[in-house]
C-alpha cells in the first residue's frame, strides 16, 4: 500500500511516502510497524484511507491498492 506522510512524521522518516507491504494489512499492523521502524507515537497522528479518517482502533483491514496518509494533529485557530 502507499502510505504518505504528513508533518512530524514526514520529518522523522525523511520522506514524504512509502510504498508498505505487511503480513497483516490492517489499520493495527500498520501503526505497529511505523512505530517501531521510525520510534514515533501515533498518539497524537491522525490516519485516512482512501481520503477518509479512520479510528485507529478500527479493524479495517487495507488492501494492497490503498492509498493511507498518516497526518499530524491538526492545530485549531
Amino acid at each position: 500500500m502507499n502510505v504518505i506522510y504528513f508533518g512530524k512524521i514526514a520529518d522523522v522518516s525523511n520522506k514524504s511516502s512509502e510504498n508498505i507491504s505487511l503480513k497483516e494489512n490492517s489499520i493495527a499492523s500498520l501503526i505497529d510497524f511505523l512505530q517501531e521502524k521510525y520510534q514515533l507515537e501515533l498518539d497524537d497522528m491522525q490516519i485516512a484511507v482512501n481520503h477518509n479518517l479512520v479510528s485507529k482502533s478500527d479493524e479495517l483491514m487495507l488492501k494492497e491498492t490503498d492509498e493511507v496518509a498518516i497526518l499530524s494533529a491538526f492545530a485549531g485557530g
